[in-house]
């Protein structure tokens, strides 16, 4: 009787390791620990640059950053910020792309 119940324990427990370790294997993580501290250093970056730039706040604008491909959100007042936060984060270094989602908000508009 309890060599069954140890065979049976085996067994359950071999197909609970087998199929952990098949499904851990077709899981890529999203990033390496270096992928990610390079990320973060670009975000950094791209967020001091916003702050250096006099007509943009980085209250307004917030980044994020992922294999190198910046992410801009938030809202400004003008078209013509939202055009520079672009451009000031495609100007810093590691930046492979920028996707410029910020939106135009009239109301925020300095007058």
């Amino acid at each position: 009787m309890n060599t069954r119940k140890l065979i049976a324990a085996l067994a359950l427990g071999t197909t609970a390791v087998l199929g952990t370790s098949a499904y851990a294997a077709d899981e890529k993580p999203k990033q390496s620990v270096g992928e990610y501290a390079s990320d973060a250093s670009i975000t950094t970056k791209v967020k001091a640059a916003i702050v250096a730039e006099k007509d943009l706040s980085a209250l307004d604008v917030a980044a994020e950053t992922n294999n190198g491909v910046v992410t801009l959100s938030g809202t400004v007042g003008t078209a013509d910020q939202a055009d520079r936060a672009a451009k000031v984060a495609r100007g810093v270094e590691g930046v492979k792309q920028v996707m410029n989602n910020v939106k135009v908000d009239p109301a925020k508009a300095k007058k």
